[in-house]
């Protein structure tokens, strides 16, 4: 006997082999965060999160302004994730299972430095999302020996300098007069914090 396999659509099987894949891709944070590989396919979703919180964002991001049609988003995405940088890592951060934002390890430096990058629609900020992602690196298979962790901060991003020192990161340098943002000279404020161990499996 002849097994003849019925005939599925191409385009529908390959829909379903990259949803397949792209949730055994899938890094589990919490039961309401999680993180998926940032592709160009992501491209409408990131130019609608940008254009919702654009207000927001385009007061510490330079890039904001940049990000202005499809096809600028595409390219936001591509210098990002093919940047050829050592160890570069960037994700959608799904927050109740809707892309909320992106979370990177811009490139980890062969001291074991690992600058971090992220931003959120303000849609979901107050929820701790960035903090618990940051606390759970030492526990997620991102294949980079990193020892330390960096970010870096306009000195007026109150956010982001209270996700850092929340993290145990401590201010190492400044950058006076790094850009311009929010109408105001600002510098860049650099903290560091070393990477926790993974904390044992329980017996």
């Amino acid at each position: 006997m002849i097994f003849v396999a019925p005939q599925i659509p191409l385009t529908y099987t390959a829909c379903n082999l990259f949803a397949l894949w792209r949730r055994s891709m899938t890094i589990t944070i919490s039961p309401h965060i999680s993180l998926q590989p940032l592709l160009q396919q992501d491209a409408q979703v990131i130019l609608e999160l940008v254009n919702d919180s654009r207000a927001q964002l385009e007061k510490y991001l330079y890039w904001v302004d940049e990000v202005i049609d499809l096809n600028c988003a595409q390219r936001y995405i591509l210098q990002r994730i093919d940047s050829g940088l050592a160890h570069s890592q960037w994700f959608n951060v799904m927050f109740n299972g809707k892309v909320s934002g992106v979370f990177a390890i811009k490139s980890v430096d062969q001291q074991g430095v690992a600058e971090l990058g992220y931003w959120l629609s303000h849609r979901v900020h107050g929820h701790g999302i960035i903090s618990q992602i940051v606390a759970a690196l030492p526990q997620l298979p991102v294949h980079s020996p990193i020892k330390i962790i960096e970010f870096r901060c306009l000195e007026r991003n109150i956010a982001s300098i209270s996700v850092a020192k929340k993290s145990g990161a401590k201010h190492i340098a400044s950058l006076a007069d790094f850009a311009e943002s929010d109408g105001v000279n600002q510098a860049l404020l650099v903290y560091q914090a070393q990477l926790k161990p993974p904390s044992p499996d329980p017996a």
